[in-house]
């Protein structure tokens, strides 16, 4: 398994954490109106670097971008919503058990490139489906034009 916590951050990239949620609110309220200025910096596995989503991307599920989960186990995650994630590949059969978002089944998203584990995918009724993706296993590429 890859340990995302020990690959060094390049200049033009910032680690995804919840510590600074304001900019991200920013971001996302102007990508749902449409601002032609909104960034849209592509969100990549922080271990290798495959693009995974895009900040256009984030949507709020239970009126909140930002969930602080913890799992059976006791391990705890602090995770982003996602419309839409094509740089993962799923795995599994979903599972109703032990899910965060009630009427949402889960399975894995992994890297596409890496296959690091970096959330999950939950569908729902009638298609509904998003991606839940671990913070600190993505980082977001900043803009080097502005």
């Amino acid at each position: 398994m890859v340990n995302h916590t020990t690959h060094p951050q390049p200049q033009g990239y910032r680690l995804l954490q919840r510590t600074d949620p304001e900019p991200l609110l920013r971001t996302e309220i102007a990508a749902k109106h449409g601002a032609a200025d909104a960034a849209d910096h592509a969100i990549v596995c922080a271990a290798c670097r495959h693009p995974i989503t895009s900040e256009r991307a984030r949507i709020c599920v239970n009126r909140a971008h930002l969930h602080r989960c913890v799992n059976p186990a006791g391990y705890v995650f602090e995770i982003g919503c996602f419309g839409s994630a094509a740089g993962c590949k799923t795995w599994g059969a979903p599972s109703p058990e032990h899910t965060w978002f009630p009427g949402f089944a889960w399975d894995y998203a992994l890297c596409g490139d890496c296959r690091g584990h970096l959330g999950w995918r939950f569908s729902g009724a009638a298609g509904a489906a998003f991606f839940g993706l671990v913070l600190n296993r993505l980082v977001s590429e900043e803009a080097s034009r502005r």
